[in-house]
């Protein structure tokens, strides 16, 4: 048996059953070494910890924004990050640039036919995974109920692109955002760099850089900071596709450079852990035959 599958059984007696209770994870260690003994290092097991978090359908739950876990249970569960909750209607993260940017983000690329997998913003960007993941689905059909659904008789294989956002970008917040991007997609078998703003000063510097390390740079002109500009970030996520592809319309593009395919990753999701929570999405529902309902597209804590 995997330490995931042991951990998968055995958490669940080990975890608080509320967050106010959630214990940080050197006493979560603790508890498994009292059951698994000392086989594993403290590094496997807090990846292992980061993966399973991020399954939305497991029993570990993360505290949002913060440290500590939790047992996750079906009135604590949620299929989506709470910035694109309705309840935002009334909160600063429906206003947030950021918040607004990341909604763009996925419009952008689940209206062009792609899955999306989004990780929880954090108080602190990662270096470990992207803000999403766009996954190239093989060839599909679509059934009644608008889902894709794969041929049985194919062998396919999801291309996922790892996408950075960067907002009001100026030189440095560039340069800075495109290495991010590219340490984020180690994993992954293309890169993207979406910025998200007023157009660079510096395209040259950026489309050198982009064709020596194979990373995408795409720009869209909006301005995400102006109070009535565009939508909340919940409304601009749970827009009909033909009203977010309107949205997007409106606002200017520049592709800097298309990202380059890699046949294979550069790294094994184990050096990952966060990315391999979005390869493991992507393989489940390949396996699964389709794509599940776009609710369950978003990563949660």
């Amino acid at each position: 048996m995997s330490l995931r599958d042991k951990l998968v059984e055995i958490l669940p007696d080990l975890l608080p059953a509320r967050e106010e209770e959630a214990i940080k994870g050197k006493e979560l260690i603790a508890r498994v070494r009292a059951v698994l003994g000392d086989a594993y290092s403290d590094h496997s097991l807090r990846s292992q910890f980061s993966f399973i978090a991020l399954e939305p359908d497991s029993c570990l739950a993360r505290v949002a924004n913060g440290q500590g876990y939790y047992l996750r249970t079906e009135e604590t569960a949620s299929s989506l990050h709470n910035m694109f909750e309705s309840e935002a209607e009334a909160s600063r993260e429906g206003r947030d640039p950021l918040h607004k940017a990341l909604a763009l983000a996925v419009r952008l690329y689940d209206t062009a036919g792609m899955g999306v997998f989004v990780y929880p913003l954090e108080s602190e960007e990662s270096w470990e995974h992207a803000d999403l993941v766009a996954v190239q689905w093989p060839a599909a059909t679509t059934d009644e109920t608008g889902a894709l659904v794969f041929e049985p008789t194919d062998a396919p294989t999801p291309t996922l692109r790892a996408v950075c956002v960067c907002i009001e970008p100026d030189d440095e917040s560039c340069r800075r955002a495109f290495f991010r991007t590219l340490a984020c997609a180690l994993c992954t078998q293309e890169a993207e760099l979406l910025l998200i703003g007023d157009e660079p000063d510096m395209p040259d510097e950026l489309t050198r850089l982009a064709s020596l390390y194979g990373v995408g740079i795409r720009a869209i002109s909006a301005d995400v900071a102006g109070e009535d500009a565009l939508p909340r970030a919940d409304e601009i996520f749970r827009a009909e596709a033909a009203d977010a592809r309107g949205l997007l319309s409106e606002l200017p593009q520049l592709t800097l450079a298309h990202p380059r395919h890699r046949i294979a990753p550069q790294l094994s999701a184990n050096h990952l852990p966060a990315t391999a929570a979005a390869m493991h999405w992507a393989q489940s529902c390949i396996a699964k035959g389709r794509v599940e309902a776009y609710e369950m597209r978003v990563a949660v804590n």
